[in-house]
């Protein structure tokens, strides 16, 4: 496999329908300048090389295939893949994700521009804005029920926000290699949930630049809450929430031991105000809707006038 610009990190395990979209999603992209390190999980080995055969040729010398005798988990596996490719850049393609075929030529080039906003801080990767696309699984494919804009809401990465909860899916982001080497490998011990543990810790320390183009796809299957095709946050809803609570407590826990407020502060604190602002966002759509009743507006005049009375 040639050293390229950017190493593509698929893990997968026995959904031969799923990869095959994604195996077209990574060959379908302008930008060539890239390995594909795919590493089957601890699956049927003959699922995946029956994917691969009919696209061998498209790949040429870009492609590294890693056959796991058993499951090591999600984050241990994309460890693996990064460890086995050599690249500028690397980006994490799940299994059941895709690309619009000019995500990976934008990513690059911005990481490539010297017009970045900046107060000093590197840019450690970037993101795109993507798309939720909601599907169910068939016997001879995958059918697309929904689509919608994901996090369009997004202007920017914001640290305090992002430690509220995940903003965005692994499939949106290229990172820097040396960035990955410095904070760290994804965290084998979180069985979910890893993806937002490494964005924090890129974020903690480096810009992630945003483009504000959907060009990532972030596929959810609902009907399918287990099984090999069960998206994982859906599938694993319950298991989410519990390591939720740990990881967070984990964090701050190692802020007490180490006497100074840091990501365990900031994530705690930033999940209180997010379910604060959850609470008052009901509140404040049923005021407005009250302020359009003339009679209401009357009585509340005081509201209006910062709680003083003009009578």
């Amino acid at each position: 496999m040639k050293q390229a610009r950017v190493a593509v990190i698929t893990r997968t395990r026995d959904r031969p329908l799923l990869l095959e979209r994604a195996l077209d999603s990574v060959l379908g992209q302008g930008f060539t300048d890239w390995t594909h390190v795919v590493v089957n999980d601890g699956g049927d080995p003959q699922f995946v090389r029956s994917a691969l055969a009919p696209r061998r040729d498209r790949y040429q010398e870009r492609l590294a295939l890693i056959d796991n005798p058993r499951s090591i988990g999600m984050e241990a596996a994309s460890n693996i893949g990064v460890h086995a490719s050599s690249s500028e850049f690397v980006v994490i393609h799940d299994d059941d994700d895709s690309w619009h075929p000019d995500f990976l030529a934008r990513c690059v080039a911005f990481m490539d521009s010297d017009a970045k906003p900046t107060l000093g801080c590197d840019y450690g990767g970037v993101i795109t804005h993507s798309v939720r696309i909601d599907e169910e699984m068939l016997e001879d494919g995958v059918r697309i029920v929904s689509s919608e804009p994901f996090n369009t809401w997004m202007s920017a990465v914001s640290l305090s926000r992002l430690a509220a909860g995940n903003t965005f899916p692994p499939i949106s982001f290229l990172f820097r290699r040396d960035v990955f080497d410095k904070v760290g490998c994804f965290r084998e011990d979180l069985p979910v949930l890893g993806d937002w543990d490494f964005h924090l810790r890129v974020c903690a320390q480096y810009e992630i630049g945003l483009i504000p183009e959907m060009l990532a796809n972030y596929h959810h299957r609902a009907s399918m809450q287990s099984g090999e095709y069960g998206n994982t946050v859906i599938a694993n809803e319950s298991k989410h929430h519990t390591y939720d609570a740990l990881y967070r407590n984990d964090l701050l826990r190692r802020d007490l031991r180490e006497g100074k407020a840091g990501l365990g502060h900031l994530v705690n604190t930033a999940r209180s105000f997010d379910r604060l602002q959850a609470q008052i966002y009901p509140l404040e759509r049923l005021l407005a809707s009250l302020s359009k009743i003339p009679l209401f507006r009357w009585f509340a005049r005081p509201l209006y006038r910062g709680g003083r009375s003009r009578e």
